[in-house]
């Protein structure tokens, strides 16, 4: 069979149709994996995602975005602007889901996490976060790569596009990764990036620059089997942010 041809599925009834999509009932989980793509967020309280997670909720729950200007620093400005989150407060049960990616839930025990921006879905407001750019802001043609370092105790669920792989990294032993493909690393690792001009040709990246990441110490980072050509697609001019935000 090729990759083109359609398998022919029996029709489903009403009632089994229902019966294999109902959302399930019993659940002691803060967060928890409805399916395999779509996360089950028990909100008593609050909670942290994307704009655009929340599929859908039952309850009593508000949606309310962090304030980008009760911050002093501009930094922190820009970065809010750029990767805006939201909070999901009251209580009640929230559906969240990212253009059908697979949802893995990953529960911090004192441990710090990055996580890229693109792949994040949602984290529990236990965890102390931070908006910055990864290596210093020095982006795939003159954009950046925004991230979210996660610290403390609490759940994260990323999006993943297929099973995620987890590198060791060892002194003496880094690790190079498409940085389209890097989901996220352990908190002690500080990534560099550098360029290669044989990464492009070797392995048919002809449409991105000829560019890695470049991780060296002790930690681990994680890749997925896909690369997404537009997580380096935002381009920060602070001016302009400012301009903007002031402006309206």
């Amino acid at each position: 069979m090729t990759s083109t041809e359609t398998v022919n599925e029996p029709a489903l009834s009403l009632a089994r149709f229902l019966l294999e999509t109902s959302a399930l009932e019993d659940t002691q989980e803060t967060f928890g994996s409805e399916s395999a793509r779509t996360l089950r967020i028990e909100v008593d309280g609050g909670v942290w995602l994307k704009p655009g997670a929340a599929v859908a909720y039952r309850g009593d729950i508000a949606f309310e975005r962090l304030a980008t200007l009760d911050t002093c620093s501009l930094k922190d400005v820009v970065m809010r602007e750029t990767a805006p989150l939201v909070r999901a407060v009251g209580k009640g049960r929230l559906y969240c889901g990212q253009h059908g990616s697979h949802v893995q839930v990953v529960r911090l025990e004192g441990e710090s996490f990055v996580v890229a921006w693109p792949d994040l879905l949602a984290f529990e407001e236990s965890l102390i976060f931070e908006l910055s750019l990864a290596a210093g802001g020095v982006g795939i043609a003159a954009g950046g790569l925004v991230i979210v370092k996660l610290s403390g105790h609490g759940a994260i669920a990323i999006a993943t596009h297929g099973k995620p792989l987890t590198l060791r990294v060892a002194p003496g032993q880094p690790v190079s990764t498409d940085p389209h493909a890097t989901l996220g690393w352990s908190g002690e690792l500080e990534p560099v990036l550098k360029t290669d001009l044989s990464w492009r040709s070797v392995f048919g990246h002809g449409g991105h620059e000829p560019v890695q990441m470049l991780f060296d110490g002790a930690g681990f980072v994680v890749v997925q089997p896909y690369e997404d050509p537009s997580r380096f697609g935002v381009r920060i001019d602070p001016l302009k942010q400012i301009v903007a935000l002031v402006t309206g």
